[in-house]
């Protein structure tokens, strides 16, 4: 089963999981329910991204792997 994490990164301190959807379609329902500043970013994050996996699946490299929004 495919699933998607969403990520909510910070710049110079790391990322924070927002999340874990069943369909993109999902993550960006939520990603749209999201607070947005003046400037486009995200209340508290720097910018979003999704990394899909299979449900249990360790993910070695997320930074390589990242979708970003």
């Amino acid at each position: 089963m495919k699933v998607y994490s969403l990520l909510g990164f910070v710049d110079y301190e790391g990322s924070d999981l927002l999340g874990v959807f069943g369909s993109v379609e999902d993550l960006m329902k939520f990603v749209g329910s999201m607070e947005r500043q003046k400037d486009g970013r995200y209340e508290y994050f720097d910018q979003l991204g999704y990394v899909e996996s299979e449900l249990g699946q360790r993910i070695e490299d997320v930074l390589g792997v990242v979708e970003y929004l």
